[in-house]
């Protein structure tokens, strides 16, 4: 699959597909933020409730992936898109207007989270799908690319500003921007000038069945898609795995401060803008199945400085070097994964390629998460690090080094 790789550059459409994705992305990371302090200080709700708020996105995105897949399959990726951001934007906006009649409940929080996670996966799947459609194929990389950067860049500046706009505008008046960041992601995405290509036409002679399992049937006998698939599983799974174990480390056993936890976890995900953003020059010079091989051999050494690492200054920028480099490359790598995805899947599976990818971390990713607190409770947090980066490191060798042809 060697295509000859140019920037995206100049291209107004996707630019306003980006724009699109960016405000919404930064909407979403606002709202992760203030939506549980809304559960807490005007509901009231328990820990237990909490738990069932944060559950409730896992189960819904379990549950719904290949069906939203096929249903986005068959229709123009456009439209879907402004409906699910409009969907959101009043789902978001009912909670700060019932907040302020008094009316708000911890059904409605639910129901608000259901709808947010259906959307997300009718969006995603519909975004992966239409790109491939808006820009060349030698443009693909690039694109994601910087779709990857502006990923990593919420991550890094999105909580942040969520915390300082909740202390500004109270968690209420943060979701109603929120609500209102969909809106501007429906309108620059309907200002997409060029042509949408139709949608594919339904194989009437293929059963429900056969058609909703139809992304994960080409994925499973398509090698090098297959082995990205069990590879990002499993990365995706250390890196949860690691999660809550970091935080007790950070905390607990380097004594860091709740300001220099907050610098760990926001400016290392600066590494992944720059990696995603090298991305396409790598791939020009390289081609993309080794450099997803080499950025994801190289993302894992980085992991080990983490566990390494004692209290103090030191301990600090150790750690901080350790997540930039990890970044680096898992963005590198992340890119050129969704670059090579798009380019190897036909387009009458795109949506439902991509909503396997989601499905198969959202069911992958709390296993993970249960199997780290059970060895941070036998072994201790450093020990379960340590194991982490192993986990890591490990991923790159389930990946192809070179180009293998589908069967």
């Amino acid at each position: 699959m060697s295509v000859q790789q140019v920037s995206v550059r100049g291209h107004r459409d996707f630019q306003r597909l980006w724009a699109g994705l960016a405000v919404s992305q930064l909407g979403s990371a606002v709202g992760g933020v203030a939506l549980p302090i809304v559960a807490v200080t005007d509901v009231h709700a328990s820990t237990f409730q909490i738990s069932l708020l944060a559950g409730f996105t896992a189960i819904t995105t379990a549950l719904l992936a290949f069906p939203m897949g096929n249903f986005v399959e068959f229709r123009r990726k456009r439209p879907v898109m402004i409906t699910a951001d409009v969907a959101r934007f009043v789902s978001l906006a009912s909670v700060p207007l019932a907040g302020l009649s008094h009316a708000l409940t911890f059904a409605q929080l639910c129901v608000v989270a259901v709808v947010n996670a259906t959307s997300g996966i009718a969006f995603g799947g519909a975004a992966q799908a239409h790109l491939k459609a808006l820009v060349s194929t030698e443009r693909l990389v690039d694109a994601n690319g910087r779709l990857e950067s502006t990923n990593w860049l919420r991550m890094s500046v999105g909580p942040s500003l969520g915390g300082a706009l909740v202390g500004l505008l109270t968690a209420l008046g943060t979701l109603l921007i929120d609500a209102v960041s969909f809106l501007a992601s429906a309108l620059a995405i309907r200002l997409i000038r060029q042509p949408e290509p139709a949608p594919p036409v339904r194989d009437s002679e293929r059963s429900r069945r056969s058609e909703l399992a139809g992304g994960l049937h080409f994925v499973w006998g398509h090698p090098a898609l297959r082995n990205m698939l069990i590879s990002w599983v499993c990365f995706a799974g250390a890196i949860a795995m690691s999660g809550p174990v970091t935080t007790i480390f950070y905390l607990r056993e380097l004594h860091f401060t709740a300001f220099q936890y907050g610098l760990l976890m926001g400016l290392p995900s600066l590494g992944g803008v720059a990696g995603a953003r090298l991305t396409r020059r790598m791939v020009a010079r390289f081609g993309s199945v080794p450099v997803l091989w080499w950025a994801s051999v190289l993302r894992g050494p980085w992991n080990f400085l983490i566990p390494l690492a004692a209290p103090g200054l030191i301990g600090l920028v150790q750690c901080a070097v350790g997540f930039a480099g990890l970044l680096f490359f898992a963005a590198m790598a992340n890119s050129t994964m969704a670059g090579y995805r798009q380019l190897a899947t036909p387009d009458h599976l795109m949506s439902r390629v991509s909503t396997l990818w989601v499905f198969a971390t959202t069911v992958a990713q709390p296993l993970f998460i249960l199997v780290g607190g059970l060895t941070a409770a036998q072994l201790g947090s450093r020990v379960t690090l340590v194991v982490s980066a192993v986990l890591v490191c490990g991923t790159a060798f389930l990946l192809p080094r070179h180009e293998i042809t589908n069967r």
